[in-house]
């Protein structure tokens, strides 16, 4: 694939270009039956626009690089886990209560569940380091979702609870960088590359697709429209710094990644603080 200088464009510059997909020519380009969270969408892409491809292939990229950066700071990262404590704590207050019941069969089930379910006196997993709390907490909806605890779960009723600590570890897992089932946090320094050589490739094919297509259509309105869609991708370049005469003279580049140590990892997130 040719190459245009877009691996001059950094990883800010690409997410600011989520702006221009809105504006212009793009803005009336729809792709709302297609871009759905998961990115595998029902509507079938094959059979879509070309423009609604391309507007759909940036934005995806874009979104990729914009979750590789946001992962959560420091503080943010305190704050998840007080919820996720927190969520713990009440399930297992919960689930002590409900161990009292009258009920004997209400009783039973809450018992099984606490076995289940909470480490320790009950809230032992609180103090667990951020990836394990993660891991912790994917354990439990995956046991407490099976039989035979599932019928407990329902005799307990114990739905709301566990909804809360799935919920919270999902989101303790986004601010860590980590993807649903993912057992460890890819180092952020790589992510971030890899995304944004993802941008760069996206962003090559859309701006060689849609030139060759001007090149190839007559004057008219279809043309024009060829050239609004393009427009803002060549000011993308324009912005670029040392773009020098890469999108002058295509030619194939090669996306060269660091010498960063592949199986570095970065530095374990501290412990969360005792009850």
């Amino acid at each position: 694939m040719a190459s245009y200088g877009y691996s001059f464009v950094t990883d800010k510059a690409f997410s600011a270009f989520a702006r221009d997909l809105e504006q212009g020519a793009w803005k009336s380009v729809s792709i709302a039956k297609v871009d759905v969270p998961n990115r595998v969408p029902t509507a079938l892409l094959l059979e879509a626009p070309k423009p609604v491809i391309w507007k759909v292939r940036a934005v995806w990229s874009i979104a990729a690089l914009d979750e590789a950066l946001g992962v959560a700071s420091a503080a943010a990262l305190a704050e998840l886990d007080t919820e996720w404590d927190a969520s713990q704590r009440a399930l297992h207050l919960f689930l002590a209560s409900t161990a009292e019941s009258k009920d004997p069969a209400q009783r039973d089930a809450a018992v099984r569940l606490r076995g289940a379910l909470l480490a320790g006196a009950g809230t032992e997993q609180t103090r667990y380091t951020y990836d394990a709390e993660v891991d912790y907490g994917w354990h439990q909806i995956s046991v407490a979702s099976k039989a035979p605890l599932a019928a407990d779960v329902k005799k307990v009723g114990a739905g709301p609870h566990l909804r809360r600590v799935e919920e919270a570890t999902e989101a303790l897992a986004k601010g860590l960088g980590r993807s649903s089932g993912q057992k460890r946090a890819v180092a952020r320094s790589k992510r971030i590359r890899e995304a944004v050589v993802a941008c760069t490739q996206a962003f090559n094919a859309i701006h060689e697709d849609i030139g060759w297509l001007i090149e190839h259509t007559p004057s008219g309105k279809h043309r024009e429209l060829l050239e609004a869609l393009h427009a803002p991708f060549l000011a993308l370049l324009e912005r670029s710094p040392q773009r020098g005469a890469a999108a002058a003279a295509p030619e194939e580049e090669e996306v060269v990644e660091d010498a960063e140590d592949e199986g570095a990892e970065e530095p374990e997130a501290p412990e969360s603080a005792p009850e």
